[in-house]
């Protein structure tokens, strides 16, 4: 059986994994999922929070596990992305989860650039302290798009904003190091945040050794959690 470490995206944290965290341990794995920088219980001012602050809180946690684990990321996948470029061996498996990955060089913010104008438009930026959060009805509309509504209400209080600056750093990996990393996607075709077309890029521009599909939006762990873990339950048996 194999460990996983479940890493969050933006607006979220690790609470975002409690349907997908318990369904692991049923089939007999070991799930760790825990708080980014500015999020959930870490109390890091927003401000403060650097893209080397997100690759650090990775790394750490992946430091201290007895074995390497199969790590997985929603969403903004740079920094799971430059953790396993800087420890290749650490890690058994990566799985990007409707996962956006900019060309090397490049940073989220770069990215964002492809988004959905309609989406963008309920974004809230913020000088003091910088950062961007997303109206409750942009929530409804693109991040929780088939989420049932009473779950919805449950997560809506819950979502904070990002800071700006993870957003703007750039990132970069080499074929040397990230590159020999077994990597795995999981595709979610009905996303209205990564939308479809910008996932296609990821996959285009590396290889895969897999490629799941799921009808489900940007936030699966929430709407098709069993789907979801069947996915990932794949991939602890591939490696």
């Amino acid at each position: 059986m194999a460990v996983f470490v479940l890493v969050h995206g933006s607006f979220l944290a690790s609470w975002c994994w409690r349907d997908v965290a318990p369904r692991l341990e049923a089939r007999g794995h070991q799930a760790l999922a825990f708080d980014l920088p500015g999020h959930g219980t870490d109390s890091t001012p927003v401000d403060r929070v650097s893209f080397q602050d997100y690759v650090d809180a990775i790394r750490r946690v992946v430091d201290g596990l007895n074995e390497r684990p199969i790590l997985v990321e929603h969403s903004m996948c740079t920094p799971i992305a430059c953790a396993v470029e800087a420890e290749p061996d650490s890690v058994a498996a990566l799985v990007f989860l409707a996962g956006l990955l900019p060309r090397n060089g490049s940073s989220l913010l770069d990215a964002a650039a492809d988004f959905d104008p309609a989406y963008l438009a309920h974004a809230i930026w913020s000088d003091q302290p910088r950062s961007v959060g997303l109206s409750p009805a942009g929530a409804r509309e693109f991040l929780l798009s088939d989420v049932s509504p009473d779950v919805v209400d449950q997560v809506l209080p819950l979502l904070t904003a990002e800071p700006l600056a993870p957003y703007e750093g750039p990132f970069t990996t080499t074929d040397e190091r990230f590159g020999r990393v077994r990597r795995y996607y999981i595709e979610t075709r009905c996303d209205r945040v990564v939308l479809p077309a910008i996932q296609r890029a990821t996959q285009a521009r590396m290889t895969f050794e897999r490629v799941f599909s799921l009808d489900a939006g940007h936030c699966a762990f929430f709407s098709r959690p069993n789907e979801l873990v069947s996915c990932l339950d794949c991939v602890a048996q591939a490696i």
